[in-house]
């Protein structure tokens, strides 16, 4: 079976080109010549780039790497919910360009609530400053609802990067577009600081999740729930609670490159999967490669 690296990133620190905004130019090179020499050594068939926020909406390197190598990588995209014609965008890069989904992140959404536009400046100053929810983005407001089930409608996933607080739209996009297929990146945002699988609430409402048969999970970006080094072993009991309550079939691995250069390089993440002891080499091909491709298509 082919080995996909589900989630990474690729971009270009060429201003001229492919201009980044003030003040968000990553600390580490993430060029496509580097990431094919790193999955060449790591013997990685293909990989899923997810747009990155660095190049926001402009979707030039990932589009030119996809084409330059057709064989080896797939996309997907960001869409901008704030435009109204977001949904003829999405349909352009899965229709026109071969996106196969699209990523949502809060921060593309605006703080606050629709519905409480009617107050006045000081009254909303006044309202923001205790209201949890006017303190979070909405991906579950009509934008978003409008993406999310033009994805359903392509046959494309939806990828959240989300932390725990916002399972509960997410949930609440589940239940209403059960056609979707979705997917949230790097463990929920779900951290072994907060305890083991059973006593760590943010993680336990991961697992509750699995409640949706058309979401899947990636075991990605294994730096971000650890509180160890590479191969992060303290992260180890996390994925076999989520192979227990969602089935291989619906887990899928990442490294997270560039950034992963940092912590332990390209090649040694390739190998944590392979590490976790008491997993069937079944179980292990499906989280390698076999979830993403039954959801995605071949890599060839």
């Amino acid at each position: 079976m082919a080995k996909i690296d589900s989630h990474l990133h690729v971009w270009a620190l060429d201003d001229e080109r492919y201009p980044m905004p003030p003040g968000r130019v990553p600390n580490v090179p993430g060029d496509v010549e580097r990431l094919l020499s790193s999955m060449d050594e790591a013997e990685i068939d293909g990989a899923l780039i997810v747009q990155p926020i660095f190049h926001g909406f402009d979707h030039g390197y990932v589009n030119k790497a996809i084409k330059a190598h057709p064989d080896r990588f797939k996309g997907m995209a960001l869409i901008n919910p704030q435009r109204m014609d977001a949904v003829d965008q999405l349909d352009h890069l899965v229709t026109d360009k071969g996106y196969r989904g699209v990523r949502f992140n809060p921060s593309m959404w605006v703080l606050g609530v629709i519905e409480h536009l009617d107050l006045t400046p000081e009254e909303r100053s006044k309202h923001f400053n205790k209201c949890a929810e006017c303190q979070l983005q909405h991906m579950n407001d009509d934008a978003g609802k409008a993406i999310y089930q033009k994805a359903g409608e392509l046959g494309v996933p939806v990828g959240f990067m989300v932390s725990p607080k916002y399972f509960g739209q997410i949930d609440d996009l589940l239940n209403e577009f059960p056609e979707t297929a979705a997917i949230i990146d790097h463990f929920g945002g779900c951290k072994v600081a907060d305890g083991a699988p059973g006593s760590n609430p943010d993680f336990d409402a991961l697992i509750a999740l699995a409640k949706h048969p058309q979401l899947r999970i990636k075991v990605s970006g294994f730096v971000g729930p650890s509180d160890g080094a590479m191969p992060h072993e303290d992260t180890w009991p996390m994925v076999k609670a989520l192979l227990g309550a969602y089935g291989a079939e619906r887990l899928m691995w990442g490294t997270d490159f560039p950034w992963i250069q940092s912590h332990g390089g390209y090649v040694e993440g390739t190998r944590i999967i392979g590490q976790i002891p008491d997993i069937s080499d079944g179980d292990r091909d499906w989280l390698m490669g076999g979830t993403v491709t039954s959801l995605l298509g071949d890599w060839s």
